[in-house]
């Protein structure tokens, strides 16, 4: 059977992901998971300082509550865990994540899947109006500095991915920003929210885990 890490800047397992990417995958896929939180308890994760110029990430518990966490505080977690995923002789691991990385020390591959994606938009809108769905309105300021791009007019917007309180008013302001194309800007986002926003505004959207999970079937 062939072996497929998955990284998680939270933690493992990630009940709420594995299902949807394993339907992409097929049966012949086993997934190795590790999380770079697995260790720690919800009160140790508050404690956690989230300074904005650090990078916010939002993730969840294995029991599904949402958490913030800052990139600077995870890296050096998701490297440890990386080296337990290939201890077990995995040598194609994904970072279930779409923010960005550095280059991780690894015996393999490494996928960090913010790249990818980005091709994947630049390749499919060259002029028009890219809408950014972000995990948490901090991040809603990176939009320019990651997307931004000549001939291209950008739309910021959030919504929790773990505890969604307002996918009603999301489709209402993506309908009336009536973009060209819609990216998913989080791991975390349920397939259900894209067929929704497919659903109410006909606009193409990319769901990055979906996205991910077929590039994965071609590396391995």
């Amino acid at each position: 059977m062939k072996q497929i890490g998955m990284l998680t800047i939270g933690q493992s397992p990630r009940d709420d992901l594995i299902p949807a990417l394993m339907e992409i995958l097929g049966e012949e896929y086993e997934i190795v998971e590790a999380g770079a939180l697995d260790d720690l308890t919800y009160e140790d994760i508050q404690k956690i300082d989230l300074n904005p110029e650090h990078y916010i990430l939002v993730s969840r518990m294995r029991d599904g509550r949402e958490i913030k966490i800052t990139k600077k505080y995870v890296v050096p977690r998701m490297q440890k865990q990386l080296d337990k995923i290939e201890s077990k002789g995995v040598r194609l691991t994904v970072v279930m994540c779409t923010g960005k990385f550095p280059q991780f020390k690894s015996k393999g591959i490494v996928v960090t899947p913010s790249e990818i994606l980005k091709g994947v938009i630049e390749g499919s809108l060259k002029s028009g109006k890219l809408a950014v769905v972000y995990p948490t309105a901090e991040q809603m300021p990176y939009a320019e500095r990651d997307f931004g791009r000549e001939n291209i007019k950008l739309y910021a917007d959030s919504v929790s991915p773990y505890e969604p309180e307002d996918v009603e008013g999301l489709l209402t302001r993506l309908k009336q920003e009536a973009p060209d194309l819609i990216f998913l800007n989080c791991f975390g986002f349920p397939t259900e929210l894209k067929h929704k926003i497919v659903k109410d505004t006909g606009k193409p959207t990319i769901h990055s885990s979906s996205m991910i999970a077929r590039v994965l079937k071609e590396l391995i």
